[in-house]
């Protein structure tokens, strides 16, 4: 049973992490600017302008297992036919964290409490994303996404933005992320 104080002490601790992880300001120590390298001619499907990597290689869309580490490449442009991005390095122009719902829409503290009370009416996912802003002078780069559904079935651990470990393992031989000190 949970007692008045114990539910005080989670709503807190919640209620912080929620606050901190709602900052799209990056931590310049943990995550300074930097280039992106992509080792081998990465396809992105018709019709579509991202492609998703999981466990170190490409996955489909609906193939995600969105409580593991995933990420999102993103380009600039959708066309209806097959688009190659060439291997190179992209800048890093800005890096940023939020936490999103499946919709895309902001987590607010109040569903921190319903969460750790098991409350039917809190989001379903929660995603602690990691987002890198790229730039190419030759080739149209957007952006790189990483995350998990901190939220998922079974996820025992403390929601929290994905360490640069599990981002390094989702992009496996694709990519290699080079930070500046």
């Amino acid at each position: 049973m949970i007692t008045r104080m114990h539910a005080l002490t989670v709503f807190s601790l919640l209620l912080l992490a929620s606050l901190y992880g709602c900052s799209t300001t990056p931590d310049a120590a943990t995550y300074p600017v930097g280039k992106l390298q992509l080792h081998s001619a990465l396809e992105i499907e018709p019709d579509a302008a991202t492609a998703r990597l999981q466990y170190g290689r490409i996955v489909a869309r609906n193939a995600v297992q969105e409580h593991d580490p995933f990420c999102v490449f993103e380009i600039d442009t959708v066309r209806p036919e097959i688009q190659v991005v060439q291997p190179g390095e992209f800048s890093i122009t800005g890096i940023s964290r939020s936490i999103e719902t499946f919709a895309g829409m902001p987590v607010f503290p109040r569903y921190a409490m319903r969460v750790s009370l098991g409350d039917d009416d809190s989001p379903t996912h929660i995603y602690y994303k990691t987002t890198f802003r790229l730039h190419d002078a030759q080739q149209p780069v957007r952006a790189l996404t990483c995350m998990s559904n901190q939220n998922a079935p079974g996820n025992a651990n403390f929601m929290r933005h994905l360490t640069m470990a599990e981002i390094r393992s989702a992009l496996g031989s694709w990519f290699t992320l080079h930070l500046a000190r």
